[in-house]
């Protein structure tokens, strides 16, 4: 059996030495591709959480639990974008399952009413003829994903998520498998197998948002403060919402609470 030495990478050539002797050229690099190939990486698809701005990451609450999101507000608005690193067709579906739809929503992009396709949802790399469609089922809300071939690696597919109410939410996205076998009836195929890609984690707390506006800022500040020592706050409203912890009053726990959002957006 024949012996690598060692191998050295130079100018773009690739010098194999073989039990004390030196071969170049094609052949060498042949082996040397035989001796990595263990170490290439599998596509695979994934999803991204940013901010509503669409640019800045959301980071995860710890970074040793994945996709587990800090807290965000009532009405903040949240962008998930699918990627791939491989080449090749997909099909799958982002999702909110019941009850978890009470808290969240997801929303898609330009509607066309001729091919009932969001197409404004579907990123070039996802290949032409890629669709993302209102996904059925009275249980849950999301949508189906599908690249198709010529599918390039890179981001797929950007959706938009909700946070409606205080509670937990959690977004899944799955994946498709394919069939196997040569006796599936075409015209009465079996459910579609799916996989669990990633299960995306919020919590939303109430909003310091308290005029509406899009972001809390000195206005939204000035309306606290003038809550500040009542405490008589009602369940209904909560004191206009500024009893930020529902205990009752507002106070300088509330005022704490506040400042973790301040100048944030929706």
């Amino acid at each position: 059996m024949l012996k690598f030495d060692f191998l050295i990478f130079r100018q773009g050539m690739i010098s194999v030495y073989l039990s004390g002797e030196c071969v170049m050229g094609r052949l060498a690099t042949a082996l040397a591709l035989l001796l990595s190939a263990g170490s290439i990486a599998v596509g695979e698809v994934s999803a991204t959480v940013y901010l509503a701005d669409g640019n800045t990451p959301l980071e995860w609450a710890d970074p040793n639990v994945p996709f587990v999101y800090p807290d965000i507000m009532v009405g903040a608005g949240l962008v998930i974008v699918i990627s791939s690193d491989a080449n090749e067709g997909w099909s799958g579906v982002l999702k909110i399952t019941y009850p978890d739809t009470d808290y969240g929503f997801l929303s898609a992009r330009d509607y066309n009413h001729v091919t009932l396709v969001w197409e404004g949802s579907i990123l070039e790399a996802a290949g032409e003829g890629g669709g993302v469609k209102t996904s059925a089922g009275s249980l849950r809300a999301g949508f189906t994903l599908k690249a198709r071939n010529p599918a390039a690696a890179g981001d797929w597919f950007i959706l938009d998520y909700t946070a409606a109410k205080e509670g937990n939410c959690t977004v899944t996205l799955y994946e498709y498998l394919g069939e196997k076998g040569s006796d599936i009836d075409p015209f009465n195929p079996p459910p579609p197998e799916k996989r669990t890609v990633s299960e995306l984690v919020f919590s939303h707390v109430p909003s310091r948002d308290f005029n509406a506006d899009a972001k809390v800022d000195f206005v939204d500040f000035a309306i606290i403060s003038s809550f500040r020592g009542l405490t008589n706050c009602a369940d209904s409203n909560w004191c206009e919402g500024t009893d930020l912890d529902k205990d009752g009053d507002v106070d300088t726990y509330d005022l704490i609470l506040f400042a973790d959002y301040w100048l944030m957006g929706k």
